[in-house]
């Protein structure tokens, strides 16, 4: 177990190598987080006291209509930003394929190729706008990098697990290959919520260049919150529902601050 514990230290400080996010995200403050909770909180007692809300599912007409317009404009929306932003001297692609699963899972996910919006996603959003919100976050996770950046997390994890599993085998201690295994997870998880905090970021920046009203993706995350609950405190691989939303008002603001004096959409990037 002392064994176990030791060497669990070295791969969280070593992981800290690993890919990580490069944008200047807004920081949330304790009062603010702390504040969008109870907001979020008050929603729920309210909608417990009436029994629950109406169920924001619906099949709105010209769904598939809204997909692809949506599609389109933050697709040319992001792609112009990927290149002012001289990503492609990175290596990185600016212009990806977008689809609609029929699953009627709450869901939409980048894979590095494709963005991918679910019928249950497109049925809960209300409108155009909230589509483009979503469609830009996969966006951005795509044009940053995101899923190859966690894959090559969890194959450092793995391989520095799998490390310290032969050293130890090569003292007389066996793990079992537990190290190797917890090397992956930890991995995954090392950037995995500050990922979606900047594929918010970010994919606001798009969605405001793409024309579409940003004031809205606040209100996206309490929803969700309505919908599913654990979202008001769980952070596992995502932010908590309270955090992105008072994270992304913030973003609102600077989005804001830069229009009205004139200075260029584009995100703040550390350095």
């Amino acid at each position: 177990m002392k064994f176990r514990s030791y060497f669990s230290g070295i791969l969280l400080i070593s992981l800290a190598a690993c890919q990580q996010p490069s944008t200047h995200m807004p920081e949330v403050s304790q009062q603010e987080l702390a504040a969008e909770e109870a907001y979020q909180q008050h929603m729920l007692d309210d909608a417990k006291k009436t029994g629950g809300v109406v169920s924001p599912w619906r099949n709105r007409a010209g769904i598939s209509k809204q997909f692809e317009r949506a599609a389109d404009r933050v697709d040319r929306a992001g792609g112009k930003m990927c290149q002012e932003l001289g990503l492609p001297d990175q290596d990185r692609r600016c212009y990806f394929y977008f689809k609609i699963s029929r699953d009627d899972e709450l869901n939409a996910h980048a894979d590095g190729n494709t963005i991918v919006i679910y019928n249950g996603m497109m049925r809960f959003l209300k409108d155009e706008d909230e589509v483009g919100i979503v469609l830009a976050h996969e966006l951005a996770h795509n044009m940053m990098g995101h899923p190859a950046a966690s894959t090559n997390n969890v194959m450092a994890g793995a391989l520095l697990g799998a490390l310290v599993d032969t050293v130890a085998a090569s003292q007389g201690l066996s793990t079992g290959g537990g190290l190797s295994d917890m090397g992956a997870n930890a991995g995954l998880l090392s950037y995995s919520v500050s990922f979606e905090e900047e594929a918010d970021y970010v994919g606001l920046y798009i969605a405001a260049r793409a024309g579409y009203d940003i004031s809205k993706a606040a209100g996206l995350w309490r929803r969700m919150t309505l919908e599913n609950p654990k979202g008001l405190f769980r952070e596992v691989t995502h932010p908590s529902n309270p955090r992105r939303a008072a994270a992304l008002n913030k973003t609102v603001y600077e989005i804001n601050y830069k229009r009205e004096n004139g200075v260029a959409l584009i995100p703040d990037f550390k350095g």
